[in-house]
């Protein structure tokens, strides 16, 4: 219960940008933004204009959460739904569930737009009228590090409710096939409005255990089937049917109303930059920046020298969260996957994500969310260059990236990533 809270706001703030990943009448993503002051709609297409500053966001919106009402398209409204193969039955607790993973099924039965019955009604009598955005009551999450990081025995990382199938956590997705073609096969979204979707949720890095992988390509790029990835190359993503996933934050930083309003009015952080982490992915070469006065940076020979600090039930030895909180700008390089659960807790802590990742899939892509507003990017080959890069971005223009992160990306989406 202790993750409970924190997961189901992340939880229901990402199905809320998935299933604004509405299509258009020609199969691309319709650009429908964060949160209720957006007000986007096919009918008059209205929508908010993302390119102002921060600042006139802020004056010009209230940040009251994600949109729950606008899923119309043509006049006809999505409707949330999941399949009844697994969690949905009385057989329930036969079928794993990673923590994650439930934390995300449960938020999809909380949605306002979530119709319980609509599956099975619709499998039985389908309706070309209605329009669907579907998931599946089965896990397809492999990662073994939510909510304890790094954990000697993956399987606490699994529902006590539910069993553990499976000698190894790849076990997983190959399990998963065959309700993946059950869903696609299925009258309710075979036969339901051109534009539903069946939405999977693959949190593996490793090609070999992901779902294309596992179930084949052409069961996973069907044209009805969208996946969100944590960690896929964009080279090899589906443009406009593949999303990147952030996942949420471990040990989320809370800013008090002093630091939101040191933040709004521009007062400068102790660190330009920071990195506490293992070596190795070329994050050693932070190491130079270590005696800079206006850099804190920490490079560790063993992860077991800072793992209470990133752990939900460890302490913070080296004052992790109090570094973040003294930081603009703070390093979220890749580790042995692309995606870094550093990105997420460093916007938490007001600090802009740096992030050091070739060809890796940004979360909900540029079609929800423009990342060069609050995050920078640097080659995994320029760690070097770090200083010099961060110096060259103005003090006006940090500042904004931080106001535009902390307004567009925490509050007004009521903490999607934490």
């Amino acid at each position: 219960m202790r993750y409970q809270r924190r997961g189901i706001i992340y939880a229901i703030a990402v199905l809320l940008l998935l299933a604004h990943n509405i299509l258009r009448e020609d199969g691309s993503i319709d650009n429908i933004q964060i949160g209720s002051h957006y007000q986007y709609r096919r009918g008059d297409q209205t929508s908010r204009d993302t390119s102002g500053s921060a600042d006139e966001f802020a004056k010009t919106n209230t940040a009251t959460g994600p949109s729950t009402q606008h899923y119309n398209n043509g006049g006809v409204e999505y409707e949330i739904v999941t399949t009844n193969y697994g969690w949905n039955t009385p057989q329930s607790t036969k079928f794993s569930r990673r923590i994650l993973s439930g934390e995300l099924f449960n938020a999809t039965l909380s949605h306002p737009r979530y119709n319980a019955s609509a599956w099975a009604d619709l499998h039985l009598h389908p309706d070309p009228n209605r329009r669907i955005i579907a998931f599946l009551d089965v896990d397809t999450c492999v990662e073994s590090n939510y909510p304890v990081y790094g954990a000697s025995n993956w399987k606490v990382n699994v529902e006590q409710s539910h069993p553990v199938l499976g000698k190894s956590i790849v076990d997983l997705p190959s399990k998963s096939c065959e309700y993946i073609k059950r869903a696609i096969s299925s009258p309710a979204l075979s036969q339901s409005h051109s534009d539903s979707r069946l939405i999977l949720i693959d949190c593996c890095g490793v090609e070999k255990f992901r779902l294309r992988s596992a179930c084949g390509r052409d069961l996973i790029h069907h044209d009805k089937v969208i996946v969100a990835y944590y960690s896929v190359e964009k080279s090899s993503a589906r443009p406009l049917y593949d999303v990147g996933l952030s996942p949420p934050a471990i040990k989320p930083i809370n800013l008090t109303t002093v630091e939101r309003n040191e933040i709004s009015s521009c007062q400068e952080r102790k660190y330009l930059f920071s990195f506490q982490g293992r070596r190795g992915f070329g994050r050693e070469n932070l190491q130079k920046f270590a005696n800079e006065t206006d850099m804190y940076i920490r490079v560790y020979d063993e992860r077991d020298s800072y793992k209470s600090d990133i752990r939900t039930d460890g302490t913070d030895t080296n004052n992790f969260k109090g570094i973040m909180k003294q930081s603009t700008f703070a390093g979220a390089p890749r580790g042995d996957l692309l995606f870094s659960y550093r990105f997420s807790e460093i916007m938490s802590a007001g600090a802009i994500p740096v992030v050091y990742a070739d060809n890796w899939l940004l979360p909900f892509n540029e079609h929800i969310i423009d990342w060069s507003k609050c995050a920078v990017f640097i080659s995994e080959s320029d760690y070097s260059k770090t200083g010099e890069i961060l110096r060259s971005i103005s003090v006006e223009k940090r500042c904004d990236m931080q106001k535009w992160l902390v307004v567009y990306i925490v509050d007004s989406s009521r903490r999607v990533f934490f």
